[in-house]
């Protein structure tokens, strides 16, 4: 009897594998072929059906089979010579056991060839790849303008290690984009700095924490069904693609409220006069209600354009340039929440657009550029600049200086981003579509928390003038439904504080603080002591040792407090804008 074993070489485990188990001592005549060295075997095989990335391929006596089927075959073939012959033999000679044990040893081979970087057998999709490597660009990007958010407007500098972490990989998977191995590195360090950093009150950190839940939903299932690398964000995309589209929706939800539609109080009108001149110039009324209403169409019109093949392309470039024009507002740090909208709205590229766009003159002279030293130069200095236009809280400039990058971008969409193909192929839909159903199904629930008397913070609120706290609801349609739990009725207002996180005062000026997070803080700052109002009353001098029995009773665990929190209450009558 022949035997003929294909295997690839460059798998360590592979390798080492169908080397230890001498089989010629049993086999007979063995061949062991490496599909790395044996293109026209490789070839042969591919044609065939078989996919040699999910496993060696095992033939004896004219017969074919791999997977599963191949390692109870060699089992079955072994001899109990060593240890780990017999070990082997023990095991994977049940085709019962090799059936459910293969698909881990197929996941650990798929994940240590992914973290060497040692290429797949099979051919990559080339579509999906562009498409990755148009993310991987400005994902990177918003990365490093989390970072520098971070650093500057929250004052959190020197950075800590975590948010140090994400600028270096988002600076070098910005200059090589279409590497898988630094989008996942990126997206495991801003993952570990998602959950050192939580709870935060930033509503650009939760679209990007969906769109890393989708991420990894995506990797452990490509990893563990060994998929092709370029799967991992194919089955993704969809995900980012639903965290986006409810960005908008209640983006517009929240706003149907009477303090945004109040020109008085609006935010829309808040953020326009903080606009560079010449346009905060034009504060009259009938700009207020423009950018009142104006905020309703051009959003609705995004979605609408994001859902039509034919305008898709001309959704993506109005939606970069509406987030970019609110950036460009000196009222807040917008550009990191603008470049993470880029990214996303990137997402609705179907893979013939993602592949005009990556070749396009204008794309790979760009990548070309970056490898110069000299266009590198350019770009420390330019972050450098970056920095000091950022600590002197000039963030019109910030986001200008933005702009070499985002309008050619949005030029180049709209002469190769024209398609009407659809965004997933034929048969390759179920597992994305799936993957982006849960998560966006997860992002929807969480920004409807505000009106079930849940958490407030992070639900794609900011900027609406949204209030449902302390028993007052200004939302014209929510107003009329009783929310079913209660946790935001029970607002306090701090008198004074001492000790640790003592600022709370200053932070808190004309503005209130639900009773959970109040204990919250609390129980995290033992020695804080805070005089506050409640219902009426006035409690003085209280501490964590004072309310343990309603810490105890009342908070939830912190690992759950991390995304069940709270923003400060707006106690202003009429409610006005607040970040």
């Amino acid at each position: 009897m022949s035997l003929l074993v294909y295997y690839d070489g460059e798998c360590p485990f592979c390798n080492r594998y169908v080397k230890l188990l001498r089989l010629k001592e049993s086999a007979g005549d063995v061949s062991l072929i490496d599909l790395r060295e044996s293109p026209q075997q490789r070839q042969e095989l591919i044609d065939q059906g078989f996919n040699l990335d999910l496993g060696m391929v095992v033939e004896t006596d004219g017969r074919r089979v791999a997977g599963d089927d191949a390692v109870n075959m060699l089992a079955m073939l072994s001899t109990p010579s060593t240890f780990l012959n017999r070990v082997n033999k023990a095991v994977f000679s049940s085709p019962l056991l090799a059936t459910l044990l293969y698909p881990l040893l197929r996941a650990g081979r798929w994940l240590t060839l992914f973290i060497l970087g040692l290429g797949q057998i099979m051919p990559d999709d080339d579509g999906a790849r562009a498409r990755a490597t148009i993310f991987g660009t400005l994902f990177s990007l918003f990365s490093f303008y989390h970072f520098f958010n971070y650093a500057l407007e929250y004052m959190r500098f020197p950075p800590q290690i975590d948010m140090i972490a994400i600028a270096i990989c988002a600076v070098a998977l910005f200059f090589r984009p279409a590497s898988s191995r630094l989008l996942f590195l990126l997206m495991l360090v801003s993952s570990v700095s998602a959950i050192v950093q939580a709870p935060i009150t930033s509503n650009h950190t939760m679209v990007r924490n969906m769109v890393l839940l989708g991420y990894w939903v995506s990797f452990f299932y490509t990893m563990i069904r060994g998929l092709k690398w370029s799967d991992i964000f194919t089955n993704f995309a969809p995900a980012g693609q639903g965290a986006l589209l409810v960005m908008y929706v209640f983006g517009i939800f929240h706003k149907i409220n009477t303090g945004f539609l109040n020109p008085e109080t609006s935010c829309a009108v808040a953020l326009w006069r903080q606009m560079p001149m010449p346009l905060n110039a034009i504060d009259i009324p009938a700009m207020h209600y423009l950018a009142i209403y104006g905020t309703f169409i051009v959003e609705g019109g995004i979605i609408l354009m994001l859902f039509s093949r034919k305008l898709r392309h001309i959704g993506i470039v109005c939606g970069i340039l509406f987030h970019t024009l609110l950036a460009f507002s000196n009222y807040a740090m917008y550009i990191s929440f603008t470049t993470l909208s880029i990214a996303l709205h990137c997402l609705f590229l179907n893979e013939e657009s993602a592949r005009n766009i990556r070749d396009s003159k204008m794309m790979t002279a760009f990548t070309r550029r970056m490898r110069d030293p000299v266009y590198i130069l350019a770009a420390a200095i330019l972050v450098a600049l970056l920095f000091y236009v950022g600590m002197s809280r000039n963030y019109t400039l910030v986001t200008l200086m933005a702009l070499p990058l985002i309008i050619p971008f949005c030029v180049n969409i709209i002469r190769h981003g024209s398609s009407t193909k659809p965004l997933l192929a034929k048969g390759h839909r179920v597992t994305p579509l799936i993957i982006g159903t849960i998560v966006t199904t997860l992002f929807f629930l969480n920004c409807t928390m505000p009106y079930w008397g849940l958490k407030s913070a992070q639900t794609i609120n900011m900027f609406s003038n949204l209030r449902v706290e302390g028993g007052v609801n200004n939302h014209l349609i929510m107003k009329h439904i009783s929310a079913p739990f209660g946790y935001l009725d029970d607002v306090v207002t701090i008198e004074k504080a001492q000790g640790p996180q003592a600022n709370i005062t200053t932070e808190l000026d004309q503005h209130g603080m639900v009773y959970y997070d109040l204990l919250a803080h609390l129980s995290d700052n033992p020695n804080l002591v805070v005089t506050y109002t409640r219902d009426g009353k006035i409690y003085e001098n209280m501490s964590a040792a004072m309310l343990a029995d309603d810490i105890q009773h009342t908070l939830h665990p912190a690992w759950f407090r991390k995304w069940f929190h709270f923003q400060r209450v707006n106690l202003k009558e009429p409610i006005t804008c607040a970040y």
